[in-house]
């Protein structure tokens, strides 16, 4: 097995264990056997609703949105030939903040 191929392994290995700690964790906790056999099952539990409901898409889509900065990011640095391209350097930065306080101005806040 090649060197990347152990990595990106590892990688989805630590991503799904995150992914269930982040949905098991919260002001109700839910032991990993519950969590597991609410989403295993096709039975409703009394986890069912916090999970499917509330943390879950909550979980996924903080996932999805550290995987899609982490790539804006590379692909700054490649645009750049920068390894240590920021978003000040184009003034996305700047456009995201008058964006928010327009936003914030019409009332989308």
């Amino acid at each position: 097995m090649k060197r990347n191929q152990k990595i990106i392994i590892y990688l989805s290995i630590v991503s799904l264990v995150t992914i269930f700690f982040g949905i098991s964790l919260g002001s109700t906790e839910i032991n990993m056997n519950d969590l597991w056999e609410t989403i295993s099952s096709k039975t409703n539990s009394k986890y069912t609703g916090i999970i499917f409901e509330l943390r879950m898409p909550r979980v996924l889509t903080a996932f999805a949105v550290g995987g899609l900065l982490a790539i804006s990011g590379v692909l700054m640095q490649v645009l750049l030939r920068n390894p240590l391209a920021e978003p000040y350097i184009l003034g996305s930065s700047g456009g995201a903040a008058v964006a928010a306080l327009l936003a914030m101005s019409f009332g989308f806040g």
